[in-house]
C-alpha cells in the first residue's frame, strides 16, 4: 500500500472511490497535494470503477495504491471494495468531489482532535465535511430550515437573519420530533442551545450527536474499519434497499431502509469546522 515513511496518522488508511471522472478526481487529489496531506496517511488507496488508463495516470501521479473494476459497481460495491483491503484501524473514506479547504496545519489540528474524541467517547464515525463550506449538493441545511425555522444561516450577516415568524413559532413544538435534528449542526449558529440534549459540544471542541438525529453520509467520513465492514456494509449487504441509483445499491439508502439507521444508537461526530467541501467538474 501507497504509505510515507513515517506518516502523522499510521493507524488512518485515506481512501477514495471515482468512477468516469478524471477533472473532479485530478482537481480533488491536486487539493491535497498541494495542501500537503498526501504523506500524512498510514496507506492511500483509491478504487475507480469502469477504470481507465487516465484513472490509473492520475492515481499513480498521487501516489495511492490502485484498484479499479471493468465494470459500475456501485457506491457501495466500490465503497466495499476499497474497504476490503484496508489493514488500518481507521478509514478517512472520501468520494472522488471532496476538494480539501483548509492548509496542513488546519487538517492535522482537525484529525488529531476528531480522533482524539473518537477514542475517548468511542465514537464510530465522524463527519469531516465542513460546516461553513459544505459545496455543492448540501441538502441537510435547507431540509432542517423547512421543518425548524433557522436562527440565522451560519455566516449570514445581520440583514438576512430571519426572525421566526408566529405560525413557525407554533408549529416548532410539533416538529421537535423531526429526526432532522441532527442537522443543526449544520444550521445553527448553536445547536446546543436549539436541541439540548440531543446535540453536545466535545471536549475538544467538535459537535456529538446520534443516529436516531442524524442520517448516515457517504460524503468525507473517518470511520472505524471494522464499524464500516461489520455494520455498515454488513447491513447493505443483507438488507439492500428496494431502490436502487442506476441498478447498484447506495448505502445511505439502504441504510435508511425500514428506519433501521434511526433505530441505532451510535454517537456521530460532525469535525469542527470540517476539511472537506464537496465539487464537481465532471458531469
Amino acid at each position: 500500500m501507497a504509505a510515507s515513511p513515517s506518516p502523522l496518522f499510521p493507524g488512518v488508511t485515506l481512501s477514495m472511490i471515482s468512477w468516469k471522472a478524471p477533472a473532479t478526481v485530478a482537481h480533488t487529489l491536486a487539493s491535497y497535494e498541494q495542501a500537503g496531506i498526501l504523506d500524512l496517511f498510514g496507506a492511500r488507496l483509491i478504487h475507480f470503477n469502469e477504470i481507465s488508463p487516465a484513472d490509473r495516470d492520475i492515481g499513480t501521479r498521487y501516489g495511492f495504491d490502485i484498484s479499479g473494476s471493468s465494470e459500475n459497481l456501485g457506491i457501495f460495491g466500490a465503497v466495499d471494495a476499497v474497504a476490503s483491503r484496508v489493514v488500518t484501524p481507521f478509514v478517512l473514506s472520501l468520494e472522488n468531489d471532496c476538494p480539501l479547504v483548509t492548509d496542513r496545519a488546519g487538517f492535522v489540528a482537525m484529525m488529531t482532535s476528531a480522533l482524539a474524541d473518537m477514542a475517548a467517547r468511542d465514537i464510530p464515525v465522524f463527519s469531516m465535511r465542513s460546516r461553513y463550506q459544505p459545496g455543492d449538493q448540501f441538502a441537510r441545511r435547507e431540509r432542517y430550515d423547512r421543518k425548524f425555522r433557522t436562527v440565522w444561516p451560519i455566516g449570514a450577516p445581520p440583514s438576512e437573519r430571519r426572525p421566526m415568524t408566529g405560525l413557525l413559532q407554533r408549529s416548532y413544538e410539533d416538529t421537535r420530533r423531526s429526526a432532522l435534528r441532527g442537522c443543526a449542526i449544520y444550521a445553527e449558529q448553536d445547536p446546543t442551545a436549539r436541541h439540548p440534549g440531543i446535540i453536545s459540544k466535545t471536549a475538544n471542541g467538535n459537535w456529538l450527536t446520534s443516529a436516531p438525529y442524524l442520517a448516515w453520509s457517504n460524503n468525507s467520513v473517518l470511520v472505524r474499519t471494522e464499524f464500516l465492514r461489520e455494520v455498515v456494509l454488513d447491513r447493505v449487504r443483507h438488507f439492500p434497499a428496494k431502490t436502487t441509483i442506476n441498478g447498484h445499491q447506495d448505502i445511505e439508502a439502504a441504510l435508511k431502509e425500514g428506519e433501521w439507521w434511526r433505530r441505532q444508537r451510535f454517537l456521530i461526530g460532525q469535525c469542527e469546522p470540517g476539511p472537506f467541501t464537496h465539487k464537481r467538474l465532471d458531469r
